[in-house]
């Protein structure tokens, strides 16, 4: 049973993540994912001789929203964040958002397209319609009657990773009898998340499109977002420990650990402490008697506090 004492709100809008002017961060560095505010921000990244990829999560400042296409990935169809802030963050294919430690109680967050997804439905492109037009991308007529529309999904997740509630919102809606409603968004919209009323440990993602081929959705997979806000247990203050690399994710048998020393703790999904060590910057733990499933590492010491979620 989970016990939350006095709540405090937090706002998280990655302004605690430095960036140089017209920028972004997409996991380049392989620690799988990053943290701001305490809260984990999940990404994934491979680097190969001739290209790269990656999904999840990636924190821009980049204020360029007029050029179309896949080179301009990383910008919001607002050119800026909520509030006028510098940063924002770009979701891309799949990624979870997890909350360290105990539940929160969602308050809401704000949502807008990302450039190329945004021009991409307004003008077409290689791959995907113009929304609106009854035919796809090919010039061939694709049953919609340019009744289109881009939403997300946005999903609550237990202690054990499994979907409890969901909100909706959709990004672009061509489904007006009165077509002068028909919009894409390109403004920061505030979705309402204070309906989940039971304590959430994690979000994932989900969007969907009118657009859709054999291989899958031709809309861009992208949206930006901003100012999570959420209630959390009051505690001490965490400063979060930046020089550590935890590796392989998922693990298997071993699991090495590198960098800031300190206390080891690992949690399973229930909150329950499976391991407890002392760290002194370079650990590999036997963690074969693990039985599989998603655990949280953090490493403590008097600078602050590591966290990552651990699959095994």
């Amino acid at each position: 049973m989970l016990s939350l004492t006095t709540q405090a709100q937090q706002t998280i809008g990655f302004e605690g993540i430095n960036l140089t002017t017209e920028s972004f961060f997409n996991g380049s560095n392989g620690t799988g994912g990053f943290i701001e505010t305490g809260v984990i921000f999940e990404n994934e990244y491979n680097e190969y001789p001739t290209y790269t990829t990656w999904n999840g999560f990636s924190v821009s400042n980049i204020t360029d929203n007029t050029t179309p296409g896949f080179s301009n990935q990383y910008s919001a169809i607002t050119g800026i964040g909520s509030d006028n802030s510098s940063n924002y963050g770009i979701y891309y294919s799949s990624g979870e958002v997890i909350f360290t430690g105990v539940g929160v109680f969602l308050n809401s967050v704000q949502v807008t397209n990302t450039t190329y997804a945004a021009l991409s439905m307004r003008d077409g492109d290689d791959f995907a319609k113009q929304f609106g037009s009854n035919n796809d991308a090919g010039g061939n007529p694709d049953g919609t009657n340019g009744e289109d529309f881009f939403k997300l999904k946005i999903f609550a997740l237990n202690a054990n990773s499994e979907k409890i509630d969901s909100v909706e919102v959709y990004l672009a809606d061509y489904r007006f009898s009165d077509n002068s409603q028909d919009y894409i968004l390109d403004t920061w919209q505030t979705v309402d998340l204070s309906g989940i009323t039971e304590p959430v440990f994690g979000l994932s993602f989900s969007l969907e499109s009118s657009d859709n081929s054999s291989w899958g959705m031709n809309t861009p997979n992208y949206f930006a977002l901003d100012n999570l806000v959420i209630d959390k247990s009051v505690g001490i203050e965490e400063q979060v420990l930046a020089n550590v690399v935890v590796y392989p994710n998922p693990i298997q048998n071993q699991l090495t650990i590198k960098g800031e020393s300190g206390q080891v703790e690992l949690f399973d999904a229930t909150g329950n402490l499976v391991l407890s060590t002392t760290h002194n910057y370079l650990s590999v733990l036997n963690v074969e008697y693990l039985a599989q499933g998603s655990y949280i590492l953090k490493i403590s010491n008097d600078k602050g506090i590591f966290s990552r979620k651990i699959i095994k």
